[in-house]
């Protein structure tokens, strides 16, 4: 397990007890919307199922690595790599609706960016966002990815329907690794 350091962001390994936290942050209608697995209204039976399956006991289990993103000791965001093919990284990330516009998602996106490419031996990541969702387009592009000039369609647990999604990809080669960006065994 690894946690990732950039400025006064802690990203580390979800753990069991944040679930009432993650029930709390994920309620809010705009992380269900632009996000593909996450529901509305979100449960606290919905948070201790995520936490049993990605807290840091599961951490990289079926090639997935999610991230507690944390400003002085409190959760405020998520973030995560996800292998879906040999060298290849789908990276994903939500914020709590007080910490919008702060850069925190920019700052997660690239913490989670580098680490694929750092500690998992990415060749490429990709990620996606919703057409009626070009903030994220932004926040992906202010890391280096670029537009593939696919859109698929990808389901929305939160709307509860299919949604466009533009899809964008970063080469290993065109990512500038941040010096900012510590990772590290967690606890060390």
């Amino acid at each position: 397990m690894v946690e990732i350091r950039t400025g006064d962001l802690l990203l580390r390994p979800v753990d069991e007890a944040d679930a009432a936290r993650f029930a709390v942050l994920c309620n809010d209608i705009d992380v269900a919307r632009n996000t593909s697995r996450i529901p509305h209204p979100y449960s606290r039976a919905d948070a201790d199922a995520f936490v049993a399956k990605r807290g840091a006991g599961m951490f990289g289990d079926d090639n997935e690595y999610v991230f507690a993103v944390c400003r002085d000791g409190e959760i405020i965001a998520c973030a995560g790599a996800h292998r879906i093919s040999p060298g290849v990284f789908e990276i994903g990330y939500w914020v709590g609706v007080d910490y919008r516009r702060r850069g925190v998602a920019t700052r997660a996106a690239r913490a989670v960016t580098q680490f694929a490419f750092e500690g998992l031996s990415a060749d490429i990541a990709t990620a996606g966002f919703f057409t009626d969702n070009p903030t994220s387009g932004r926040v992906l592009e202010r890391v280096g990815f670029r537009r593939t000039g696919d859109i698929i369609v990808m389901h929305s647990a939160g709307r509860g329907e299919d949604v466009d999604t533009v899809r964008v990809a970063l080469a290993r080669k065109d990512f500038e690794l941040s010096p900012e960006i510590v990772i590290k065994p967690a606890g060390a």
